[in-house]
């Protein structure tokens, strides 16, 4: 399994030296990428650590100045709630600029309507608006110049998309556990990117995205891989934490023993990597964020 870093961009902990040296300290310890998490406005009291938010791209920007050669991503970008051209020129700027390390991006329908309304995005076709953004994002990020959309108000053609990112294919994973979300990474993409559920409810959920990948390719052989996005913090009293919209979450901890048996149900699942989110809920501590990173590289990444 490859692990990646989710850089803590949110929450009350949230500083520009959490973001450098979380980022850092990822890339010295040989994780193999760093990723951004997604949203934009939140409403007071949400109950979620996504109110005080730093831009998911604008820091993976910053975070491509201080790393070297660490991948890049966002874990999900909410693209129903942007212009997806301009997503794809944010994103293909930063490829080129950091050396060509923007080889991943997952992204997610969303699930807070009030955030949607707030900046005047439809809420309920944001799934047919996904399936067209990644039209967009593959179509330009691979160099072609024309599109006809009959969902999003973005057609062109003889356009020149330039610079190009510098590899031709961007990875995109789809996050999400719903049956429209795995449904999406059987047909459009590459990925299957959900969040880790205790493991009898993760069980059944990849029984479920394996069927549906059957039924959308006829062969089992074509299954997508499952990318997981999982929590770590080393005070947690249990493996398990409320995410922000109540439902259980797994959690790797202080525990390294159980730790050990969560990373091996997950692999024996078809889990080929996970995305470790240092802040889960908003609140670890910095040093307590790095020592987790140390722990989980020592413990699971080959020197």
């Amino acid at each position: 399994m490859k692990f990646g870093v989710c850089i803590p961009n949110y929450g009350e902990t949230l500083s520009v030296e959490a973001l450098r040296e979380v980022s850092q300290v990822a890339e010295r310890l040989g994780f193999d990428s760093i990723w951004t998490t997604d949203h934009i406005l939140m409403p007071r009291n949400s109950g979620t650590p996504y109110e005080r938010i730093f831009d998911s791209i604008s820091s993976l920007a910053y975070l491509a100045g201080q790393t070297r050669k660490v991948k890049l991503g966002i874990s999900s970008l909410i693209v129903a709630m942007r212009n997806p051209i301009e997503v794809t020129k944010q994103l293909s700027t930063i490829d080129v600029l950091s050396g060509g390390r923007v080889t991943m991006l997952a992204i997610g329908a969303g699930w807070f309507e009030r955030e949607f309304s707030f900046l005047g995005s439809n809420f309920h076709n944001r799934g047919r608006r996904v399936n067209e953004s990644i039209r967009i994002l593959r179509s330009l990020w691979s160099g072609e110049t024309k599109l006809e959309s009959k969902v999003l108000p973005h057609n062109y053609s003889d356009v020149v998309f330039e610079p190009r990112p510098l590899h031709d294919q961007l990875s995109i994973w789809i996050g999400g556990t719903s049956r429209a979300a795995m449904k999406r990474a059987a047909e459009l993409g590459d990925a299957w990117h959900p969040n880790a559920f205790p493991l009898d409810t993760f069980r059944e959920m990849v029984t479920q995205f394996r069927s549906i990948s059957q039924e959308e390719k006829k062969n089992a052989k074509e299954m997508k891989p499952i990318c997981v996005r999982i929590g770590l913090n080393l005070k947690a009293p249990q493996a398990e934490y409320r995410g922000p919209q109540g439902e259980k979450r797994i959690l790797l901890s202080g525990n390294m023993g159980e730790n050990r048996e969560i990373i091996s149900e997950l692999e024996k699942l078809g889990v080929s990597y996970a995305v470790v989110v240092t802040s889960p809920d908003g609140k670890v501590a910095l040093p307590d964020q790095l020592e987790g990173l140390k722990l989980i590289a020592k413990e699971f990444i080959s020197p």
